[in-house]
């Protein structure tokens, strides 16, 4: 197979730490120039566009931040152009939709996300993700315009295809890397403290249901204290309650220390467009509880349970039940786990992108 003659890589931050393992992935077939726009939108010449956007967020309607707006969208593209990032030539992998770049015709570019803009702005309450109605035309035409899009699963393919209108077979679902590597082989035998200890991971505490999340473990601790929990990433403000210990941020180098120390994974997400901590903790055999948002449902398959988001006692009835059948839970999270650990890898994903942006 012939190698690429070359890949740019436009992203926005650190895509939730997944874009240094794609990049080094991606790096093993071909050279990459990645290219973070962060810098380029804080650019002081920027400043005019950005009372432009704050306009704009304010006439879409409260919460919508300036970020997520046509005029913001506009600006920083017309800056991207002006560097030459996206000149014709060289395909381009745009990592999520958030700038909402409009590339120029002859560019030959894919987008890999994890999720989309009617996808987030679905979900109800205060919860739900804002944009303005320009930024959201600005991503559709992105989505259109791109020779594939890649997603982490097939509950954003279903919403490209439904709602955007994408033709079944540009979309593909190549799923995602872990973060916390090297994994080891998850023990296939019962495992388990009684009860087990449980495992929140996430840095968003209201976003991920932490506050949900701690009202039903207490309501477990009142029958049985023998309960722990664990927090990572994120925490509630003042004393925490006892049998919760909150490690705050932990380097993913670390982290396989943290999931050997737990029995279960919960993360009952108000929204989640895909849930990694969710795979790392399968590939490790612990079985998972988390919210039926997104692609949860389809990582955890029968190797957890999922409620819905923001339903304390539909939580508390699943704690109960994976502390009632842990071994089941355990034995089915192990299988899932090996099935994961053989697809859900970065070069795995790199392969698939690259063939594809090649064809």
């Amino acid at each position: 197979m012939n190698r690429p003659t070359g890949l740019t890589l436009l992203h926005v931050g650190a895509f939730s730490g997944s874009v240094p393992g794609l990049c080094r992935a991606l790096a093993a077939h071909t050279e990459v120039a990645a290219h973070d726009l962060m810098p380029l939108a804080r650019a002081p010449g920027l400043a005019a566009a950005r009372l432009r956007a704050v306009h704009e967020a304010r006439l879409a309607g409260p919460g919508t931040p300036w970020t997520k707006t046509g005029a913001w969208a506009a600006a920083l593209d017309r800056r991207v152009r002006s560097r030459g990032l996206l000149a014709p030539g060289r395909p381009v992998l745009i990592v999520q939709t958030l700038p909402a770049l409009t590339p120029p015709p002859g560019v030959r570019y894919g987008v890999y996300t994890d999720r989309v803009g009617l996808e987030g702005a679905a979900v109800g309450g205060t919860h739900r993700s804002r944009y303005s109605d320009g930024w959201l035309a600005r991503e559709r035409r992105l989505l259109l315009g791109a020779h594939r899009v890649f997603v982490m699963g097939p509950s954003t393919a279903d919403v490209l295809v439904r709602e955007y209108g994408l033709a079944a077979d540009r979309v593909h679902v190549v799923g995602s890397g872990t973060n916390a590597e090297p994994v080891p082989e998850a023990d296939p035998g019962p495992g388990g403290a009684d009860p087990p200890r449980l495992l929140f991971v996430g840095t968003q505490w209201e976003l991920k249901g932490g506050p949900l999340l701690l009202a039903a473990f207490a309501r477990l601790h009142a029958r049985d204290p023998r309960h722990r929990l664990t927090l990572v990433g994120s925490g509630p403000a003042g004393e925490l309650p006892v049998g919760v210990t909150a490690l705050g941020r932990v380097p993913h180098s670390a982290m396989d220390a943290v999931y050997a120390a737990a029995d279960a994974v919960v993360v009952p997400t108000h929204m989640e467009a895909f849930g990694i901590a969710l795979i790392e903790g399968l590939i490790r055999g612990l079985p998972c509880v988390a919210s039926t948002v997104g692609n949860q449902p389809w990582i955890i398959g029968d190797a957890g349970l999922t409620v819905p988001p923001g339903n304390e006692d539909a939580l508390v009835v699943a704690l109960r039940q994976l502390s009632a059948d842990y071994p089941s839970f355990r034995k089915r999270a192990v299988v899932r786990g090996e099935e994961l650990r053989a697809t859900m890898t970065w070069p795995a994903v790199a392969a698939h992108i690259l063939a594809e942006l090649r064809g």
